[in-house]
């Protein structure tokens, strides 16, 4: 009796449930041939994967497997495109066949390929292997075009990201704001703009103020990179307009891009990491252009009451002083700089602008607040008339009715009987005294 092996799978959740169900097809009629031509089945490998991946790990496994096993002699599966859907997964056969001496037997398509064979059944194997790729190729490219006439009209394609509910299909708009997530948008791009807070910082601060959000440093990334919160749908570099309504403008998403690049690039010079000073990295020489590098009061060391924390000398390091100039201190640079900011003046254009953006963000907070306080709200209420019908419920009986008629059902279904007095039923369990008020 030889050894075998069976393999069983599904593309899609749709086969499975259309016609190439794994339980009602495929494995019955793969046990009876087995039986049918005395072969022992030692191991099912049945799984559910998209053949068209560059990498399928339980496929794979099954490969190594009969690999290892040499008493294994014998591969079962139903038909061609439920082994291959592609050439890899051919070659891999193929060398079971060739270089191991494995059987293959394809059941629905009375096929059987040993190490000798060859002729007609080998151009029988090549041509299924070649329709079930071109099967592949198909699907592929029917799934490309509907998926760029979707984004060429502005509709949305899968699942919409964080801050949008996707509807069901009866629906005129399939994608409706989330006011909750929606608010939680908005917040991260506030407080990202401030320059303030990394990340992962800002993931932090958002799961200890709303524990259920569960966000994470990669979340937040990928919200402040999405062009989809200002109207855009990003594909392969490409971007195209949809036409549901937007969380933030995109100068808000301009601005943390922005943000986000300029973090990247530095233009600061020398290696400062272990210097301190308020102005580090900030100030150059106008003669060679060499960094002020900072130092620490010397009395200050010393305990004693100074106006300036911090020095700040040139470096010299392109040696064009012949003698070292003069430094100055952080209290006169922040006293020139002073003079320098009393001057500046916003712009009427600019200062409208700003104002504006100050007022759109602040009633954005009280929205998202009035939203979130609607939702709790209602939330309790919900449970609060749960609990008051429950506790009626049980006042009037009806809770151990139905306790104790489950109770029977059960009991018959044991073939056991029972007597239940109506009016023992509509006896509260416990006795309830009423204190009377005092007013």
């Amino acid at each position: 009796m030889k050894k075998a092996i069976i393999l069983a799978r599904v593309s899609t959740v749709e086969q499975e449930k259309t016609g190439l169900s794994i339980q009602n097809i495929q494995l019955p009629q793969m046990k009876e041939y087995a039986i049918e031509n005395n072969f022992e089945v030692i191991k099912e490998f049945i799984f559910q994967e998209t053949a068209s991946q560059k990498l399928r790990k339980k496929f794979d496994e099954m490969i190594e497997y009969v690999k290892q096993q040499k008493d294994v002699e014998v591969v079962i599966a139903f038909r061609v495109d439920r082994m291959t859907r592609n050439y890899r997964d051919a070659v891999n056969m193929d060398t079971l066949r060739t270089e191991y001496g494995k059987e293959l037997h394809f059941v629905n398509d009375r096929l059987v390929l040993k190490k000798d064979t060859y002729g007609r059944e080998i151009q029988d194997w090549d041509t299924k292997v070649y329709l079930a790729k071109q099967h592949i190729n198909r699907c592929q490219e029917d799934a490309n075009s509907l998926l760029f006439t979707k984004l060429k009209s502005g509709e949305q394609y899968g699942k919409a990201p964080f801050g949008y509910r996707n509807m069901p299909k009866e629906n005129a708009e399939r994608v409706v704001i989330d006011d909750f997530e929606a608010g939680i948008v908005k917040k991260i791009f506030n407080t990202y703009t401030t320059k303030a807070d990394s990340y992962l910082s800002i993931a932090n601060k958002l799961n200890k103020e709303y524990p259920s959000l569960e966000l994470s440093k990669r979340k937040v990334e990928f919200i402040l990179t999405n062009p989809y919160y200002y109207g855009e749908t990003e594909h392969k570099g490409k971007f195209y307009p949809h036409k549901y309504k937007t969380i933030i403008s995109k100068e808000i998403f301009e601005m943390t891009t922005e943000i986000r690049e300029g973090r990247r690039k530095t233009n600061k010079k020398g290696k400062l990491a272990s210097k301190t000073g308020i102005y580090r990295g900030l100030i150059y020489c106008d003669e060679c252009g060499c960094s002020y590098s900072p130092s620490p009061n010397r009395h200050k060391k010393l305990n004693r009451e100074v106006q300036s924390e911090t020095y700040y000398y040139c470096t010299n390091s392109k040696g064009k002083h012949k003698k070292k100039p003069k430094g100055t201190n952080d209290y006169e640079l922040t006293t020139q700089f002073a003079e320098i900011f009393k001057k500046l003046q916003i712009p009427k254009k600019d200062l409208d602008w700003l104002t504006n953006a100050l007022k759109e963000s602040h009633e954005g907070k009280k929205e998202f607040t009035i939203n979130e306080v609607k939702h709790c709200r209602t939330q309790i209420d919900k449970n609060r008339k749960r609990i008051e019908q429950a506790y009626e419920d049980k006042l009037d009986g009806r809770l151990l009715r139905k306790s104790m008629t489950n109770f029977v059902k059960n009991g018959t279904k044991k073939k056991k009987t029972m007597k239940v007095n109506s009016l023992e039923l509509a006896k509260p369990t416990q006795s309830i005294i009423l204190q009377p008020h005092t007013y």
